[in-house]
């Protein structure tokens, strides 16, 4: 330390005219760069004599002129910033791969969940078809309001010669109040492809909607209810 500011420090405790400032946590002002040449506000109490110097007699420093070594040396300094700065990039880090990994699994449990829906819509598609049956046999198997699809064969066969070359593709269909129907398929055939619409006149039904696809018709009518007005819903209109 030079000798005007060893004498500035023996004259702290005599002279009056010193004013004590708090710099510690003081903020740098907007615009100023940091270097060497533009230290930051020191980390303890300093001490204005009255020759404009900031000092700390318990340290024996005059900021900004820092120690060489310790916990107030420029170098402990910037050590410790950058330690903070490495501190700071690693919970940034941590908080991105967190984020990262949450929105993988979430990625995975929607690809998850649509292929359980793929998979239960298929299952329940595959058990509205019952194969060949007997339109007698069918009041076994459904419950009011429940529909299923069938080859119809002939109630009774005494022998393979009784044996339909073709067997029509029915919707079989329990009312409310447990009545049976029957209804037919109607096919249109386009440039597009084939086209399918459910056949309700032997109700009196109204002309039904045309569908690309078997699947899609049964989801049609799966999601269809028509209500009564008398506590009681359907399907179709029938009862």
């Amino acid at each position: 330390m030079t000798s005007s500011a060893s004498n500035t420090v023996d004259k702290l405790d005599a002279d009056s005219d010193y004013m004590e400032l708090y710099l510690n946590g003081s903020k740098r002002s907007a615009g100023s760069k940091e270097s060497e040449s533009s230290p930051s506000p020191p980390s303890y109490a300093v001490f204005e004599d009255k020759h404009g110097n900031l000092v700390n007699p318990g340290l024996n420093v005059i900021w900004p002129v820092r120690p060489q070594r310790g916990r107030y040396s420029l170098n402990e300094y910037k050590e410790q910033k950058q330690r903070l700065q490495r501190q700071e990039q690693q919970r940034r880090n941590k908080k991105y791969n967190f984020k990262s990994r949450k929105c993988i699994k979430q990625s995975e449990r929607q690809s998850n969940i649509s292929s359980i829906y793929q998979a239960e819509k298929t299952k329940d598609n595959s058990n509205i078809y019952i194969g060949v049956r007997s339109a007698s046999s069918l009041r076994s198997i459904l419950w009011p309001t429940e529909f299923r699809l069938f080859y119809m064969r002939p109630e009774s066969m005494n022998s393979f010669n009784q044996l339909p070359v073709k067997m029509p593709l029915m919707l079989a269909y329990m009312s409310s109040s447990g009545k049976m129907y029957n209804f037919n398929f109607k096919t249109h055939e386009y440039n597009s492809g084939t086209f399918w619409q459910l056949d309700l006149s032997s109700v009196g039904g109204p002309e039904q909607p045309i569908f690309r696809s078997i699947s899609a018709l049964i989801q049609h009518y799966k999601s269809l209810v028509i209500d009564r007005g008398d506590g009681k819903s359907e399907i179709f209109p029938v009862d």
